[in-house]
């Protein structure tokens, strides 16, 4: 059969007129279904710098720093024609408008979409345009079981933890499995940044130009992978070791550097919540619900009980669950109190000498030491309260001024104390925060605090050929 591969000569242009980047189009046509095509194929999806190089290499891309923007996807279905198509769903936030209704508009292939929230009259998730799209879609967020090695074990049931995929009792409970229960987040690319007016949030299957990074799935190596996995649940203490496994009592009164040394026993692939990571799914919650609020749209979890719950009351809850009194965990993208409960510790975001520092990827540190300067603090002192401004940079958002409400600007909390020694981020907010659960960045403790409203994360790198 014959093979063809063929890049267009079409000339260059601006790619996005808001990111000003140049860009070449790449058109694919395939004829053949051989082993090594799709070889490549896997690759080019999973890497756009892959078709940057194989371009160059043949004379085609017109300058070293150009970037490619991808028309046409490269994944094939048996007659050859593509499977699916690049998408951008992203959202602009007028930053000087105070009435949260009024603050997001959704750009790209997001308008004309309906938002997801949470309905709480009927205890359902109502997904609105969102269902099995985009980040959403079930080959893009599924509920696993990852060995130690970090390969999967096998798909859980989406609907119900206790059963594989398959319909067969799972190991979600079982203290004998080894690995521990996740969340996948396989594949994306976000874009983040700023006008004088507005901010910009913008997902993409794959990348549209430089400005589309993908620093949730680093790997400690530094090297990009296909995706990472997060704990289901909130990681308890089995020997010593951190493990995400249903009815476990979560970590509590433990320092940074007890937490890190509970992880590391799960292997070297292992590690806490990374702030990259947290950014990351922020970010889709607030596309995916065309606002700010996401505790209004998901649910404010165990924010008021003043009681931290054991993992696993989501069991059979689906991919997102919420109620608005306050009293029960929140679930999102597979996760169970990614907000409420206990604040979990992240790692790669310090704030210190007025300073917002991040580091796209391990291994981290806790004195900011090899850190980026990501912003720059407003506030001298220590300062907290709901954010009525704030910073938008590729490395996620960071508060500057505190002078909100629940209701008005972004209606999220937080605190930076800019001035004292390095303070270590807590994200999400316990069971005693009332409303100022949700997106709340806490940077206002060292390292070595330890107390009944902390527990560590839990994630894991993601090959780079996630297990289909």
């Amino acid at each position: 059969m014959e093979n063809n591969m063929r890049i267009s000569k079409e000339e260059r242009k601006p790619a996005l007129s808001e990111e000003g980047a140049a860009s070449i189009v790449f058109e694919i046509n395939a004829k053949f279904n051989t082993e090594e095509l799709m070889a490549k194929i896997k690759a080019i999806r999973e890497h756009a710098e892959v078709i940057e190089d194989l371009a160059k290499s043949i004379g085609q891309f017109p300058d070293e720093d150009a970037e490619v923007e991808i028309k046409a996807t490269t994944d094939f279905s048996e007659d050859g024609s593509f499977a699916e198509r690049p998408v951008r769903y992203g959202i602009k936030i007028a930053k000087n408008e105070k009435d949260p209704k009024k603050r997001v508009t959704y750009l790209y292939d997001a308008e004309g979409m309906t938002p997801a929230a949470m309905d709480y009259t009927n205890g359902v998730f109502n997904y609105g345009s969102w269902e099995g799209v985009g980040f959403a879609a079930p080959d893009k967020n599924y509920p696993c079981m990852v060995k130690y090695d970090g390969t999967e074990a096998y798909k859980l049931n989406p609907n119900d933890y206790s059963k594989k995929a398959d319909g067969s009792t799972s190991e979600v409970s079982d203290l004998n499995f080894g690995g521990n229960a996740m969340a996948a987040f396989v594949g994306g690319w976000l874009c983040q940044y700023e006008t004088a007016t507005d901010e910009y949030i913008i997902w993409s299957n794959v990348r549209w130009n430089k400005h589309y990074k993908a620093f949730h799935r680093k790997g400690k190596d530094g090297k990009r992978k296909s995706g990472f996995y997060y704990r289901l649940f909130t990681p308890g203490l089995e020997e010593g070791k951190a493990r995400s496994i249903s009815n476990l009592k979560p970590i509590a009164r433990k320092s940074a550097y007890d937490e890190a040394e509970a992880i590391e026993m799960n292997g070297k692939l292992w590690d806490g919540l990374t702030w990259s990571q947290y950014n990351y799914i922020i970010s889709l919650l607030m596309i995916m619900g065309k606002t700010e609020n996401i505790r209004k749209a998901y649910g404010t979890g165990n924010s008021s009980t003043g009681e931290v719950y054991e993992g696993g009351r989501l069991l059979k809850k689906g991919q997102f669950f919420g109620t608005n009194d306050g009293k029960e965990q929140v679930k999102v993208f597979h996760v169970e109190a990614l907000w409420g409960n206990q604040f979990t510790r992240c790692l790669g975001l310090i704030c210190n000498e007025g300073k917002y520092l991040v580091k796209t990827h391990g291994p981290y540190n806790f004195t900011g030491e090899g850190y980026k300067t990501a912003a720059i603090c407003k506030n001298k002192g220590f300062d907290y309260g709901f954010v009525n401004e704030t910073r938008m940079t590729k490395y996620g958002r960071f508060a500057m001024a505190f002078d909100g409400t629940e209701n008005t600007y972004t209606c999220n909390y937080a605190s930076a104390e800019p001035a004292d020694e390095p303070e270590v981020a807590l994200v999400g907010g316990s069971a005693n925060n009332g409303a100022g659960c949700g997106f709340y960045v806490n940077l206002g403790n060292s390292a070595g605090s330890a107390n009944w409203n902390i527990a560590p994360g839990l994630s894991c790198e993601m090959p780079l050929t996630a297990q289909p």
